[in-house]
């Protein structure tokens, strides 16, 4: 099959989950022998001297300088290029499919949140707030436009079905379980370390773990929390972090998916301590899947599509929401035992290559594309591609 992707979140551009979900379905279905290219953009930002370094094996990306230059870009592209599908991630991205109803690709839609109640809970939006109300219209109205859509948890595709999607498929997250490698030997002589790979959005949860280092700190000596990515709530972590101690949590910002690699091989314990805010949850977490894949034990909140992803005591530990006592002592518990961490970790990673690596989830993604060419009518059973 010849695959358009369009996004408007893509490496180096953008970091967080959908990028990551659509580089690596891109690879994933590149190495499977399909010819795949990605319509993105820049958003409106110096071109990055190493932006083809970010482009994945086999795959043609095509960066626009921002949004408006991608509408006016995908419809001489698909006039141009004999696509089978074009799959839309998010529901920004979806406002484009108008400029291309009406060709031959069948449309595909990957819901990866319900973005009204996301941007509402970023922006603290009240329920009657007239932009909120916009995007729930606008959400109801895009939904009709796929042949299929790919939810990405149960919450999704219950979400989806909710706002008038019938179509739909549910097909979890996935990860490179070879990249995300576990390390060859354990590393010796650095301090008791906690990772939160979060971008810092009020859904993310942050502020809870940074109050648990309160009581980590007194159990644990010199235990240490670092926290990448950046987001509007910086400041107000910041201020967080200086009240529990000098140095006991730093602030890494965002960092390249190596960097991120590292990470995980050298920390002790990865945290989702995700909640619920203005409606919208976690899905089944990017993050979480490659901290498993790279045999850490995830400690996670039970909410959304986490319990989907972690089996608590088996591969992961869940903790309610909101709640700083219980993650300081699922860290503590796992920091003074070193050999259910490990346990934890190898499950984890076995879980991952069983349910969530990118090779099963490449073909799940392959059958929706059929039955999304079967809807749309004849022709599609055999590829035009060469």
């Amino acid at each position: 099959m010849r695959i358009l992707m369009v996004t408007s979140m893509f490496p180096p551009y953008a970091a967080g989950g959908v990028s990551s979900h659509v580089r690596d379905l891109s690879a994933s279905l590149a190495k499977k022998g399909h010819d795949v290219w990605v319509l993105t953009s820049r958003r409106g930002q110096p071109t990055d001297v190493e932006e083809q370094r970010h482009v994945p094996p086999g795959t043609h990306v095509i960066y626009s300088r921002n949004f408006r230059s991608m509408a006016m870009t995908i419809g001489r592209l698909i006039r141009e290029t004999p696509f089978d599908i074009v799959h839309f991630h998010a529901f920004n991205s979806l406002a484009l499919a108008p400029l291309c109803r009406g060709e031959t690709p069948a449309l595909v839609f990957t819901l990866h949140s319900d973005s009204a109640n996301y941007l509402s809970s970023v922006y603290g939006w009240r329920p009657h707030h007239p932009a909120y109300h916009v995007l729930l219209r606008y959400e109801r109205i895009a939904a009709r436009l796929p042949d299929m859509t790919i939810a990405v948890s149960k919450r999704m595709e219950e979400y989806g079905r909710s706002i008038g999607i019938h179509s739909i498929k549910r097909i979890p997250n996935a990860v490179d379980a070879d990249y995300w490698a576990p390390p060859d030997h354990a590393p010796n002589g650095r301090p008791p370390t906690i990772l939160v790979p979060r971008m810092h959005v009020p859904k993310n949860g942050i502020e809870y773990a940074a109050e648990a280092m309160r009581k980590i700190v007194k159990a644990t000596q010199g235990a240490t929390m670092l926290i990448t990515g950046d987001g509007p709530l910086r400041p107000v972590l910041e201020q967080k972090a200086k009240e529990v101690g000098q140095g006991q949590i730093r602030f890494l910002g965002f960092v390249s998916r190596e960097r991120m690699r590292e990470l995980y091989q050298q920390v002790d314990v990865v945290l989702i301590p995700s909640v619920t805010t203005s409606g919208t949850q976690e899905n089944t977490s990017i993050a979480a899947l490659e901290a498993m894949a790279s045999g850490k034990p995830v400690i996670a909140t039970d909410i959304g599509g986490l319990p989907e992803v972690i089996r608590d005591g088996q591969d992961g530990i869940l903790i309610p929401e909101r709640n700083p006592d219980a993650v300081a002592e699922a860290a503590i518990r796992l920091l003074a035992r070193p050999d259910l961490a490990r346990a934890i970790g190898q499950e984890a990673r076995a879980q991952v290559l069983r349910e969530f690596n990118v090779s099963q989830w490449a073909d799940r993604v392959v059958g929706v594309y059929a039955t999304a060419m079967d809807i749309r009518g004849p022709g599609f059973h055999e590829t035009r591609t060469p």
